[in-house]
């Protein structure tokens, strides 16, 4: 029976990418609505499935299984997928890359993960450990990618500025140019940065609830309170896409400063030798 209801959500983001490769022969407009409308809806019925899910084993989220997880994530994809196709240019074909990952997953977990609850403890939480750095990685990739294309923006706005000639060999993308990839860089960036920090802490309470042990990061860990920092200036960006006064040398500014905590997040509290839980569990041969 639960198949038959993964079918249901399954089927429609199935639909969403068939509607996605249309736009290789169809270019009316409709079709992104289509595309953007079926994404929706097989995302809304997923998360109507999850509910029930959740409401029958009396837990806020299920992944108490490999099946679940899988779920759960291909759940959390689609959000992503979701958020690019309304956020980006329409003409950018977001859903030809995040739709079959989103239906790679739920088939791998709908028919081929066990449902078994044996895996609950060390399993479910190097799973999510696993999904959380991933998040922060790809998201630290678009972070860079942003800081590079603002590094390039102020720099052209510089030699614009002093109305100095290109050097021969030597030449930067137009203002405009570099400005489109830190925004795409910062769309995809945020909702990475968020589930990301979102599975960390739900992580950081289960492991609080579980013990008292030592290496429990705490909200003042100096490496939560800088990732933290970092998504908060991103949240910023991305609400600067709707403030024409946000725009141009102060995004990019902010873009620095952003990359910054990444850097004191990922360097920096090692380097200073601050205090931090993050990654003891992992040193002491425990579970990360």
């Amino acid at each position: 029976m639960d198949r038959l209801k993964i079918l249901c959500f399954a089927g429609t983001y199935g639909l969403a990418l068939v509607g996605e490769l249309a736009r290789l022969v169809v270019r009316s407009p409709i079709r992104w609505h289509l595309t953007v409308t079926l994404t929706a809806l097989g995302w809304i019925v997923q998360t109507l499935f999850l509910a029930n899910l959740a409401v029958k084993e009396g837990v806020l989220l299920p992944v108490t299984t490999p099946f679940e997880s899988l779920i759960v994530l291909s759940w959390i994809v689609g959000l992503i997928g979701l958020f690019l196709m309304l956020h980006w240019p329409r003409n950018v074909a977001v859903g030809v890359f995040v739709l079959p990952v989103v239906l790679g997953l739920i088939v791998a977990g709908g028919w081929f993960a066990p449902r078994g609850s044996e895996w609950m403890e060390s399993g479910v939480v190097a799973f999510w450990g696993t999904v959380h750095g991933i998040f922060l990685l790809a998201g630290a990739v678009c972070t860079c990618l942003a800081f590079a294309a603002g590094l390039m923006y102020l720099a052209q706005m510089r030699r614009l500025k002093s109305k100095r000639p290109a050097r021969s060999g030597f030449s930067l993308p137009s203002l405009e140019q570099s400005e489109r990839v830190n925004r795409a860089a910062i769309t995809v960036a945020f909702p990475l940065l968020t589930f990301g920090l979102l599975i960390g802490m739900v992580l950081s309470v289960k492991a609080r609830a579980a013990a008292g042990s030592m290496t429990v990061i705490r909200w003042s860990d100096p490496k939560v309170i800088s990732a933290l920092g970092m998504w908060a200036v991103f949240a910023i960006l991305l609400h600067a896409r709707f403030r024409p006064a946000m725009r141009g040398r102060s995004l990019m500014v902010l873009t620095i400063v952003a990359f910054a905590f990444l850097v004191f997040t990922w360097v920096g509290v090692e380097a200073l030798r601050l205090p931090t839980a993050h990654g003891a569990a992992r040193v002491a041969g425990g579970t990360p």
